[in-house]
């Protein structure tokens, strides 16, 4: 929920494209609500200020250009939703009926000396029960009063579709009310007609949000707040800031921001990327000259580009916004540019400045990191002489950290029934997504470095110790894996810089700084970090669905919502609330007379109580090869706690497990997470820097039994290469044959 601006307009009619291809219905059910000090009849009665025409007509009208719920999804998906709403209680004539709850509207307040049933101010336990209660009254009525026929779950996925509460009178002014529009889970587990009530939203007959002061009436329930709160079911987030920093990064410019009374579009990412009302966003790179649609026009063809400058996972697109429509609260037509950070999904709700930025931000002058703006002058059109954005124009766009992008439009036309841009070519650059890595002592250590180049590149300076996975690529995105070839034997770090060239401008240039720590004297069995996403060591993730355990992610050390612990990789589970049971393993390869295990965790399991889903983070052993396992470990039960004895929730923790009772030459380790709820896993895990330790003697790391893995171990069972050829002389195993090179 955000602040209004008012406004008062009629739509225009715009015609939609039909569409089949993907069409979706919901229902969505709603309920009038009044509590139990209040009358339906009478002086004082409530919902008294309009009919049951007027909210059948707010929910339902599919009259052109009517601001109606329909209306606005039915537009602002191209036709691929259809949301119908039905009214309950049965209206009586033209009147509104509501249900009656249980307990009087000062319940649901704050406590005060002339309210003292009311819950503790800033109680969210006490907020929490005392709503679960009133919506768990009105499931049970209408469970027990829906009639035949009447559908809740029209897509038929075993869930409500939308469930919409109509509280009487005006909400409170503040969302630290109880009484405040919302939408919320409902993890109650009660359902109507059989489908369960996995959410509902909670909206008021008279007000919704504030007064706008005496000159003003209060803002009635509107498409606004209902298209906002309607569309968090569909998977959106809000993109306002929570904290009271004076930074505003989208504003008007989107439905889930700055709510208006009559519903505005969102903005293109977010229909494509939670509503899925856009097949893609395109790309765009090359030099030319390029044609917008409008976001809310009738056709999902060409609204918007992607612009993506080499070597940063942010990107920038450009939309045209046209003021009619559900759009005519803009404050002006024109060709916005906005920043996407894909690694932020989630909305721009829980931004702080350092650890979680922005996932949308659209630019306007005066506007910076630290600064807002005038975001009411974000659009571009040759209508307010605002035609070029980035290169030698005045503003120019910048990444999350205020580094400057390097790409450039100009030549913003008019804001007509199109408009058009021309993308400017920039310099060429190569960018690697790190300068410098470090390597274990070990043979075989390795890394993944991405490279981002406008034109093909090649590589020089390698040492002979080090292999790469290729010395030349093509302009793009490449992921170059470079390794140890050998031990580090030398009794001190060896370091070597490598150099990137553009192959067409030999003074484009970039450089990679490779450090390799000495060999210590640990006998370490197996040794990972997930660096070398190639993933030589042979870990087999088993995973139920497309979620679990993902080894390739690129995640930085400080900042996103998975991080590693060094590097740019870890091994990740992937949180996922579905209502899906999930079972999601990670196994190691086998290995001999492992004695200890130690990694680096990081997860929001710690300790955690799951009780409505009962959920399994372990950590198992197996000394048969995985035919049976033994659970040595449980996040929810076993996590660590610090010296303050506080539980490391989100901190990478040092975890150290011993595996000495189930040494055999047969082992492997596996970390096994699943739910016996049938929802899911609520909690995220990553892994890094994992060493089993074994005997200082013996053979202690087994081959697999492909014959195309044809890696070489030393006794000891350190990993020591692939070719014979290029080891020092020495005694070595191979496919469990024994090797001497003279």
């Amino acid at each position: 929920m955000r602040k209004y601006y008012l406004l008062f307009l009629v739509l225009s009619c715009l015609a939609l494209s039909p569409s089949v291809q993907g069409h979706t219905v919901l229902n969505n059910t709603v309920v009038f609500v009044r509590f139990a000090d209040e009358t339906e009849t009478g002086p004082g009665a409530v919902f008294q200020t309009n009919t049951i025409e007027h909210y059948d007509s707010l929910f339902n009208s599919t009259v052109p250009g009517y601001n109606s719920v329909i209306n606005y999804f039915t537009q602002a998906s191209y036709g691929k939703l259809t949301w119908g709403s039905r009214l309950f209680p049965a209206p009586a004539g033209s009147k509104v009926m509501s249900f009656r709850s249980r307990m009087e509207r000062g319940y649901y307040e704050e406590q005060s000396s002339v309210n003292p049933t009311g819950y503790p101010k800033g109680n969210a336990t006490a907020m929490e029960a005392r709503r679960s209660g009133l919506v768990k009254e009105v499931v049970k009525y209408l469970d027990q009063n829906i009639p035949a026929g009447y559908q809740v779950d029209a897509n038929s996925d075993g869930i409500v579709d939308n469930l919409t509460i109509v509280l009487s009178g005006t909400s409170a002014i503040g969302n630290t009310h109880l009484l405040w529009p919302q939408r919320q889970n409902y993890i109650l587990g009660d359902s109507i007609q059989g489908k369960r009530v996995v959410s509902f939203l909670m909206v008021f007959d008279e007000s919704n949000g504030f007064k706008l002061g005496a000159a003003n009436p209060n803002i009635p329930l509107n498409t606004g707040v209902l298209c906002h709160e309607m569309s968090h079911n569909l998977g959106t987030y809000d993109l306002y800031h929570n904290a009271k920093d004076g930074l505003n990064p989208v504003g008007v410019w989107d439905l889930m921001s700055n709510i208006q009374p009559v519903a505005q579009h969102m903005t293109a990412y977010t229909k494509w990327r939670y509503c899925h009302w856009l097949d893609s966003i395109p790309s765009i790179s090359a030099p030319g000259t390029y044609t917008l649609n409008p976001i809310g026009g009738n056709t999902d063809e060409n609204v918007a580009y992607k612009i993506q400058p080499v070597g940063h996972r942010e990107y920038f697109v450009v939309e045209y916004r046209k003021k009619e429509g559900f759009d005519a609260s803009l404050p002006e037509s024109g060709l916005i540019v906005y920043r996407v950070n894909p690694d932020l999904t989630g909305g721009n709700l829980a931004y702080n400045g350092t650890t979680r930025l922005d996932e949308q931000y659209i630019f306007r002058p005066g506007g910076t990191t630290t600064s807002d703006g005038n975001l009411s002058q974000a659009a571009f059109s040759a209508d307010n002489g605002r035609t070029a954005f980035g290169g030698a124009a005045a503003q120019r766009p910048f990444y999350s950290d205020g580094t400057e992008a390097n790409f450039a439009i100009a030549n913003i036309s008019s804001a007509g029934a199109v408009m058009t841009f021309d993308l400017l070519a920039s310099a060429h650059r190569i960018v690697l997504s790190q300068t410098a890595v470090n390597l274990s002592g070990q043979a075989g250590s390795g890394a993944t470095v991405g490279i981002s180049s406008d034109g093909d590149w090649e590589v020089s300076g390698v040492p002979a110790w080090l292999t790469l996975s290729k010395s030349e690529g093509r302009g793009g995105d490449t992921q170059l894996v470079l390794a140890a070839q050998s031990d580090n034997t030398t009794g001190a770090p060896r370091t070597a810089v490598i150099t990137f060239t553009d192959k067409a401008y030999s003074s484009v240039t970039a450089t990679l700084s490779i450090t390799q720590n000495e060999k210590t004297n640990e006998s370490v069995v197996l040794y990972e970090d997930w660096e070398n996403t190639s993933n030589p060591n042979g870990w087999t993730v088993q995973n139920s669905d497309t979620r679990g355990w993902d080894l390739t992610r690129t995640l930085q050390t400080n900042r996103g919502l998975y991080r590693s612990y060094e590097g740019t990789h870890a091994a990740t589970l992937i949180e996922a609330w579905d209502d899906a049971h999930e079972e999601q393993t990670l196994v190691s390869p086998v290995f001999a007379k492992g004695k200890t295990l130690e990694f680096w965790s990081r997860t929001t399991a710690a300790n955690k109580n799951p009780a409505n889903n009962p959920q399994f983070y372990n950590v198992d052993v197996s000394s048969d090869g995985g035919a049976t396992w033994t659970t040595l470990f449980n996040c929810l039960t076993d996590y660590p706690l610090d010296a303050a004895g506080n539980t490391q929730s989100g901190k990478y923790t040092k975890l150290t497990i011993d595996l000495s009772s189930h040494m055999s030459d047969n082992m492997r380790v596996r970390f096994h997470c699943y739910d016996t709820g049938g929802k899911g896993l609520a909690y995220f895990w990553n892994i890094d820097n994992l060493k089993i330790l074994g005997l200082p003697t013996g053979i202690t790391r087994l081959t697999v039994t492909d014959a195309s893995h044809n890696a070489i171990y030393t006794l000891d069972g350190r990993y020591a290469g692939r070719n014979i050829q290029q080891l020092p002389a020495g005694v070595y195993v191979q496919g469990g044959r024994k090797l001497v090179k003279k």
